[in-house]
């Protein structure tokens, strides 16, 4: 059954790289995607492959995109659906799913993994698979983990060929998975994950060596010019890179995915709850520690492209975890003996009056951590979250014993209630900031003494075909029951012609052209009534027509321009 999620997994993945990806068209070739498009085919063509340190971008990556560039044809459309889409968020969803395979998830947990992957953290081109496709290698269990030598290799190699792709995930990455070896495995003696880690630096020391002895043999670059290409010379030119402050209570109020702005902090912490630390297995341990380090990429660049490219690691720790979580509800954690000789499963629960502040405490924890490493403008805010994070998940993990409860409840209850009272906020931002009414209103403004001035006192009129908060703002009623001019309005034919020859709708505003021609409306329009005022408004782009009934006599016209908040006549040609 696992298999068979799995293939069909697979066949989603491709399925949804293909129907999601369209044309490309000049625009694309300009931007980022484009740069890197350009820099595929010069490769291709036999160019000194790219070192980009601010992007991590290395040698190897473009021998795979000029490999990609060649498979395309040249076609920016196809290597875009190979380089952004397949192995993209195509590629994490199978990498997701094949870490259920391994980790022996149930289904249903694999699709909830993949198509999280696929459709929300969406990885947006091969560069952030290379996250999951590490974890996936590294996991502390099944097969490779039981292999030493092999488990060795990977451990070395690995780092080794994701510096040739990108330095900063091989960076990052091997961080993560020496804090995983140093502070969070369970499973493996103090001898064995020291020969772990120093295996990591090994092998991102390799492929260090390795690449510039390749630069130095095949294009006869110096070790001093390798340096300021890849290592310190980069890091001294980028002093300034942005590190923006992560805003809970100010989200852009425009419509689009911000909900991962809105929950990517909070669910990075969730794993390292120390109740929920504690009950999560190593494999999770990892995933989550590799999010975790990989935060330095959305602090330093505070949106949705950015943001969704790390968080799929995120999403993947969390359901994970509650997976766990769920499965071992019933199996009470388990504890070593502390200094009495007892154990947590012994012990009795703690007093309502000390939970409380035990609570505040693990509160205090979750909110300092926030506050601290989304708040500082600097690399500083980035180090202090991992350290904020590990040290709370590891130390109350391991000293806390009874109160490990109490504690983890008040740092839930701030990693759930921030997000919820920005949500709130986020509302209210909206509801201020929303311009849906800002045409009407200024028809109202600007064209309401023109209705008073035309209307001669009536208070009926026919709104068409939109704005019809125009009712209210300018206190008028329809001497009609139409209000919809949709495309089948012919239908009332029959009935509102003769209110129109009649004069028993006394005047029209005509806010804007019909979205669906009714030429039998508009010919009856021309034919019984004038135009009374014309009110252009220049900052709205929009032309309002008071229309009076001929039988209500002789009334001055008048044609005016709203321009910089002033009524002014209207030149004619």
């Amino acid at each position: 059954m696992r298999w068979a999620t799995f293939a069909g997994v697979c066949i989603a993945a491709l399925v949804w790289a293909a129907y999601s990806v369209g044309a490309q068209n000049g625009s694309f070739l300009t931007q980022d995607f484009g740069a890197q498009y350009h820099l595929a085919k010069l490769t291709a063509h036999g160019a000194i492959p790219l070192v980009d340190f601010e992007h991590g971008w290395n040698a190897g990556s473009f021998w795979v995109n000029a490999s990609l560039y060649a498979i395309a044809g040249g076609s920016p459309t196809i290597w875009y659906f190979l380089w952004g889409r397949m192995l993209g968020a195509g590629l994490g969803a199978v990498l997701a799913a094949a870490i259920g395979l391994r980790l022996r998830l149930h289904p249903a947990v694999m699709i909830a993994v993949a198509l999280g992957v696929l459709l929300l953290a969406t990885p947006l081109h091969i560069k952030y698979t290379i996250c999951l496709l590490w974890v996936f290698v590294l996991l502390p269990t099944g097969w490779l983990e039981s292999r030493r030598r092999l488990a060795a290799a990977a451990r070395v190699l690995l780092p080794a060929l994701v510096f040739w792709q990108y330095v900063e995930l091989a960076v990052l990455l091997t961080g993560a998975s020496g804090l995983f070896e140093l502070f969070a495995r369970r499973s493996a003696p103090w001898r064995t994950r020291i020969f772990n880690c120093v295996q990591l630096a090994g092998g991102f020391v390799l492929g260090l060596v390795v690449q510039a002895v390749a630069y130095k043999v095949l294009w006869g670059l110096s070790f001093a010019d390798f340096n300021r290409q890849v290592i310190l010379g980069q890091t001294e030119t980028h002093e300034g890179s942005q590190y923006a402050v992560w805003s809970f209570f100010d989200l852009p109020t425009e419509s689009g995915r911000f909900f991962i702005l809105a929950l990517y902090p909070f669910a990075l912490l969730i794993p390292f709850v120390p109740l929920v630390w504690q009950r999560i297995s190593d494999s999770t341990r990892l995933i989550a520690l590799a999010g975790l380090v990989l935060v330095v990429v959305p602090i330093r660049r505070v949106d949705n492209p950015h943001t969704t490219t790390v968080s799929a690691l995120v999403l993947l720790a969390v359901v994970l975890a509650v997976a766990e979580l769920y499965e071992r509800r019933t199996t009470p954690p388990s504890v070593e003996p502390d200094s009495r000789g007892t154990s947590e499963s012994e012990s009795k629960p703690i007093r309502s009056v000390i939970a409380l502040p035990l609570a505040v405490l693990g509160g205090a924890w979750a909110a300092a951590t926030l506050w601290i490493g989304f708040g500082l403008q600097s690399m500083l805010g980035a180090i202090l979250l991992v350290a904020l994070a590990i040290a709370g998940a590891t130390l109350g993990a391991a000293f806390l014993g009874r109160a490990v409860a109490a504690v983890s409840a008040g740092a839930l209850v701030v990693l759930g209630g921030v997000p919820a009272l920005a949500a709130v906020d986020h509302l209210d931002d909206m509801r201020g900031d929303a311009k849906s009414f800002a045409v009407s209103d200024s028809i109202a403004r600007w064209a309401g003494p023109e209705y008073e001035r035309c209307s001669g006192g009536t208070r009926e009129a026919l709104v068409m075909p939109n704005y019809l908060e125009l009712y209210d703002a300018l206190a008028i009623t329809n001497p009609t029951p139409y209000y919809l001019f949709h495309y089948d309005f012919a239908q009332y034919e029959d009935v509102l012609v003769p209110q129109l020859e009649d004069g028993s709708i006394p005047v029209i505003i005509e806010t804007m052209p019909l979205h669906t021609p009714q030429p039998w409306l508009t010919d009856a329009l021309r034919a019984n009534y004038v135009p009374c005022s014309v009110v252009r408004i220049e900052k709205q782009t929009t032309t309002v027509t008071i229309w009076t009934h001929k039988s209500r006599g002789e009334i001055a016209q008048r044609d005016l321009t709203v321009r910089d908040g002033e009524r002014i006549p209207t030149k004619q040609d």
